[in-house]
């Protein structure tokens, strides 16, 4: 009889254990995510206030468009890439897609779409950033390349890297055009060592020097002939310059870096095109300011102030989903992609939830504060919004700012389209 009642005793302390268990985790995932719940609910003056991706208009006088993605994982960004180049192609007449790559990491993609060989999964698969080993990504060359088919040749469509990161391509297009062309005894060795998978050891200000004398040879013997050559030896010597920048110099150096290459393929585009370029790359990068202290400029915030209006920046976001990311690990080397399900926190994002397409558009800049108070005054305050690195772990969970970023989206963006729910990507690598 004892041990009945000590049974009973036994399982109302484990339901009990359970409960508190239950509640306490519970009470712990809405205290992390009680931003996104407070979020969740409609606002009618934006759902009234919201456009479809057909509504939105680009100027004439634009001739650079930057458009963002909140991660770099999540299909429906890369999507929007072809979608809005579409657009910008067949109703503002833009000839140039240019993306967050290395320079002559795109030059095989752009070989293509000209009427080259191979096809367009297989160089995607190619290029050194893994983010575009997608049929997305595919079928922006695809597209390109049937465009540029049907049209006359001064209306065809040109594919440019404007990233400076990954200079192994770059070397191997300056040996295989040295070669080609006839251009003898000029040493690459300094070069080589620099791109060397196997090397161990830093590269010394000597090396870098050296790196610089070698480009500086290839670039004398090449410029009258070729500009995309002599351009491909200037992106490897700001890779170089790259190596040595510091904390966070390194961040700004970069963003530098791609916004002084994109002046290069826009004046170049005056002169082979329609002088208009269309920019894909990371939110973070094409905004008009910094997300965050991490960040002391943006290549779009260097673009803005160059360019002015004629610099527009299109960001997005979205309330939730999932991303294929690299997988940051302190136990293993080796790499690893992975889906990781995010929120944020952005009441904005939330409302596509309310829309056909679940996803809309807003234009800043006809928002007005007479006729539209209350959406004006809730992009002009600041709104938890995503901005998900190529690099994330579960820790990110906790620590939110990791991979959300609280500012005002006027002060990010010119316009911006928001989805409720997004998916990752499946890369092949």
């Amino acid at each position: 009889m004892k041990m009945k009642v000590f049974k009973k005793i036994c399982k109302v302390i484990l339901a009990i254990i359970l409960t508190i268990v239950l509640v306490g985790s519970l009470a712990a995932v809405i205290a992390l995510n009680y931003k996104t719940v407070l979020a969740s609910h409609k606002i009618k003056d934006v759902v009234n206030s919201a456009k479809t991706f057909d509504d939105i208009e680009i100027s004439d006088s634009v001739k650079i468009v930057g458009v963002g993605e909140a991660t770099h994982g999540s299909s429906e960004f890369q999507t929007l890439k072809l979608e809005m180049l579409k657009k910008l192609v067949e109703e503002n007449g833009f000839t140039a897609f240019a993306l967050e790559a290395d320079f002559a990491d795109c030059l095989e993609a752009n070989e293509f779409i000209q009427g080259g060989e191979g096809n367009a999964r297989d160089i995607v698969n190619n290029m050194s950033f893994k983010i575009y080993h997608t049929a997305e990504m595919a079928r922006i060359l695809d597209w390109m390349r049937e465009y540029n088919l049907s049209v006359p040749k001064e209306k065809s469509l040109r594919f440019y890297g404007f990233d400076m990161q990954n200079p192994e391509k770059g070397v191997d297009f300056l040996k295989n055009y040295m070669e080609e062309n006839g251009i003898t005894g000029i040493d690459t060795t300094s070069l080589d060592y620099f791109v060397d998978e196997e090397r161990t050891e830093q590269i010394t200000k000597e090396d870098a020097e050296k790196i610089k004398a070698e480009l500086s040879e290839i670039r004398k013997a090449v410029e009258t002939k070729d500009v995309i050559a002599a351009k491909v030896t200037e992106n490897i010597e700001s890779t170089v310059d790259y190596v040595f920048a510091e904390g966070m110099d390194m961040y700004g150096y970069r963003d530098k870096a791609m916004a002084d290459n994109v002046t290069w393929i826009l004046e170049r585009e005056k002169k082979v095109g329609s002088g208009k370029v269309m920019l894909a790359a990371h939110d973070g990068h094409i905004s008009k300011a910094p997300h965050s202290s991490m960040m002391p400029t943006t290549m779009g915030h260097i673009l803005k102030e160059k360019y002015g209006d004629e610099y527009y920046s299109l960001g997005t976001d979205f309330f939730k989903g999932k991303a294929n990311i690299s997988v940051l690990s302190i136990t293993t080397e080796e790499y690893q992609r992975k889906d990781y399900y995010v929120t944020t926190a952005d009441p904005i994002a939330y409302q596509a939830k309310y829309m056909k397409d679940k996803k809309f558009y807003l234009d800043f800049e006809t928002i007005s504060p007479e006729t539209d108070k209350k959406v004006y005054d809730l992009v002009h305050s600041p709104v938890s919004m995503g901005t998900v690195g190529e690099g994330f772990t579960g820790i990110y969970y906790i620590y939110h700012s990791a991979y959300r970023t609280e500012m005002a989206p006027v002060d990010l963006y010119d316009g911006m389209i928001f989805y409720y729910q997004v998916h990752a990507t499946v890369p092949q690598y």
